[in-house]
């Protein structure tokens, strides 16, 4: 089983994939993580348009079981809040576009998850993604770390 995980964005979009085997006790393993980048000068539909062609690549190409996107929370900046909802819209978008069953989590539950900790720090994320996935450095970049975590979050609350 193939799942994508991906942490919305307008501006950076992270995405990254873990294989699965089904059999109880099995360690997810990393397939690959990568950014979706848009130009801050664009236009905000030119910007959706490249996610959605980005992210249909992606799908496209790995044929994932299962899409995992982080649920949002704002309570104060509602201009982030509506860009990142804009963003999420087409990740749904793809996801029906190419039937793969849609799942949200929230950024607490994935660092429970993996920190035990629902109050851990992008460092202490990227350092658990790391571990979990037995990598040999830490992965750099916070936007792939928590689609990484949204991957391992889905797998735990559903697979293992």
């Amino acid at each position: 089983m193939i799942i994508l995980g991906i942490d919305p964005g307008t501006a950076t979009t992270g995405c990254g994939l873990i294989k699965v085997d089904r059999k109880k006790g099995a360690a997810p393993c990393l397939i690959k993580y990568e950014k979706v980048v848009t130009a801050a000068g664009d236009e905000m539909c030119d910007r959706l348009k490249k996610l959605h062609d980005d992210l249909s690549r992606i799908v496209k190409e790995h044929k994932p079981n299962a899409l995992s996107v982080e649920r949002l929370f704002f309570n104060t900046n509602i201009k982030t809040a509506m860009t990142v909802g804009q963003a999420r819209g087409v990740i749904m978008l793809v996801a029906a576009e190419q039937r793969v069953p849609f799942f949200e989590y929230t950024a607490l539950q994935a660092k429970k998850v993996l920190t035990d900790n629902g109050r851990a720090d992008k460092k202490q994320m990227r350092r658990a993604v790391q571990e979990f996935l037995k990598l040999a450095e830490e992965v750099k970049s916070d936007d792939c770390a928590d689609a990484l975590a949204m991957a391992i979050c889905h797998w735990h609350k559903v697979i293992k």
